[in-house]
């Protein structure tokens, strides 16, 4: 396996452009046309070895690439960019845009990461041990819904900002911990999984895919209708014992109401009046 190893020479101000940084750049060049590499450090054009320090080492005879950065690169952009095979291997914290369209391989970051993580990526992996910012696997503004997340999985440790899965399409995307409003917003397939809470607002406009919370919910949508009360729930192949609430919707997006949202019935026991909804009452004739 070919490594190559990447350290910032100085703690960076500015924002560093290196969508460089990913196997689909690297595995063509050897170590002095990696270090010529351009990138922008602000509004500046710098070669890669004006900012960072890189060598290369050699493990065992596979031709696979990994890239191990080391330090904090959480002003380093777009790092992963269009990857299709390889591993990039983040030990510390990194910035926005990390695995941007990312169509295969796997990142793991050993730290934090910035918002749009796996934005819009179709395949491969990507795990994160810290927290992620807002809008992981989501769309970007002007996308119509479904342009987002298109397969993969994303799996985050710790905990998530806004619009987890916005607009996503298939795929998977597991936390954790917590994150903020609206995960799921205007999805149209695939699935989330929130072991923690939610600050309320989940599955706004989505017009299918499944949203599962495990904690507290922050209340439901009034344009989603309670279906039931199931004991359990899958979630790729893993069974989540419940009881859960089930909701469809979101109406506003599509009558027909593909979207599912599975809510803990022990942790949000302010949604209790909805299971009088649920009770069928014989009206008599009419």
């Amino acid at each position: 396996m070919r490594i190559i190893i990447v350290r910032p020479r100085k703690t960076f101000r500015v924002p560093i452009e290196a969508e460089c940084l990913s196997p689909k750049v690297l595995s063509e060049l050897d170590l002095e046309e990696t270090k010529k590499l351009r990138v922008y450090e602000g509004n500046k054009i710098r070669r890669l070895e004006d900012l960072f320090i890189i060598k290369e080492e050699r493990e065992g005879s596979e031709e696979s690439l990994r890239i191990v950065l080391e330090g904090d690169f959480s002003k380093v952009w777009r790092i992963g960019e269009d990857m299709e095979s390889g591993e990039v291997v983040v030990k510390g914290n990194c910035g926005p845009f990390l695995g941007l369209r990312m169509r295969g391989g796997r990142i793991v970051v050993h730290g934090n990461a910035g918002s749009w993580l796996g934005a819009e990526m179709s395949g491969g992996s990507i795990e994160v041990h810290g927290d992620a910012g807002d809008y992981v696997g989501a769309i970007f503004r002007g996308e119509r819904p479904g342009r987002g997340m298109k397969g993969g999985e994303i799996r985050i440790h710790g905990n998530a900002g806004v619009e987890l899965g916005g607009g996503m399409n298939k795929g998977l995307i597991v936390v954790d911990g917590s994150c903020g409003v609206m995960p799921g917003r205007g999805m149209r397939g695939g699935s989330i999984l929130i072991r923690g809470d939610c600050e309320g607002r989940a599955g706004a406009r989505a017009s299918g895919g499944k949203v599962v919370i495990c904690g507290k919910a922050g209340g439901v949508l009034p344009t989603f209708y309670i279906s039931g009360i199931v004991p359990t729930v899958k979630v790729r192949g893993e069974r989540l014992k419940g009881p859960f609430y089930l909701f469809v919707g979101d109406v506003l997006s599509n009558i027909s109401c593909g979207c599912r949202l599975y809510i803990s019935v022990n942790k949000n026991p302010e949604l209790e009046s909805y299971k009088e909804l649920l009770e069928v009452k014989d009206v008599g004739p009419y």
